[in-house]
């Protein structure tokens, strides 16, 4: 079984227009104990509180606030079917609107592509934990990383735990092949799967280099964006079911094997001159 990991990107919008969502993401209680600690931290330390743990300018703190009072956590995927809650969320896939989800380009694929995607790739998020594609999402503002105590634990990390990779490997349905997880993810989601990973499952590393430095890839946060976006919708034209075949992407960067691992862990692609 081969899954996909991405992060997701700070910029978002609702985007219900073509596709509805398919149901809701796989946490909804601890999406709700989410949101309810960040109006108790409002509460207790006014908006500069959530400045802070945001990181943001002042013009998005407002902007976030707002959305932050406007979010109300969808607990039943039954809840979609009522006009008011539908205007609140989108599919995740048309939801996040940054650089590597422009060049996923999922609003310009075919079916069978939108279908592949939905079955093998999951977003990463500090809010929801993790999304299909289609599932419903609102606007918000949590990065994993953010030092946000919840539940007894001093991070996201720490109120993740487990779940996130368990939900992703699928450890409560029998399967009869382990899960390989194509990592796409930041350094900062990708901590939020990989080290929890069942004894099964294998994690498959993509690395996109701009050329070397004493023997080594050269990575660019913006270029190793478009890259993960690329990549992503390659596999999903292509219908990629083996992790093997990923040393064929050729969209602008060549597989590197001298620069790669041994046991396939780490693949390196360089890009072309």
């Amino acid at each position: 079984m081969l899954q996909a990991i991405i992060s997701p990107a700070k910029q978002m919008a609702t985007n219900s227009e073509t596709f509805l969502p398919k149901g809701i993401p796989p946490f909804p209680a601890k999406t709700a104990q989410l949101v309810n600690a960040l109006h108790e931290l409002e509460h207790r330390d006014g908006p500069f509180g959530l400045k802070a743990l945001w990181r943001v300018s002042d013009k998005l703190l407002a902007e976030n606030v707002e959305r932050l009072h406007a979010f109300s956590p969808v607990m039943d995927e039954r809840e979609l079917d009522d006009p008011a809650t539908a205007r609140l969320v989108s599919p995740a896939i048309f939801s996040y609107v940054g650089i590597q989800f422009r060049s996923m380009a999922p609003e310009v694929m075919g079916l069978d592509e939108l279908e592949w995607l939905q079955g093998h790739l999951w977003v990463l998020s500090g809010l929801y934990g993790c999304v299909r594609p289609f599932d419903a999402v609102e606007p918000y503002r949590l990065e994993m990383g953010a030092k946000l105590a919840v539940d007894g634990a001093r991070d996201l990390y720490g109120f993740w735990g487990d779940v996130i990779a368990q939900a992703i490997c699928g450890n409560d349905e029998p399967r009869h092949e382990p899960c390989t997880v194509i990592n796409l993810a930041s350094v900062e989601y990708a901590k939020a799967v990989l080290p929890h990973l069942p004894a099964s499952a294998k994690a498959v590393t993509c690395v996109f280099g701009e050329g070397l430095r004493n023997g080594k890839p050269v990575q660019r946060a913006t270029a190793s964006k478009i890259a993960r976006g690329s990549m992503v919708r390659w596999m999903a034209e292509h219908a990629v079911e083996d992790a093997r075949d990923l040393t064929r992407f050729d969209v602008g960067y060549t597989f590197a094997p001298e620069l790669s691992s041994a046991d396939e862990s780490t693949l390196v692609f360089v890009r072309n001159d």
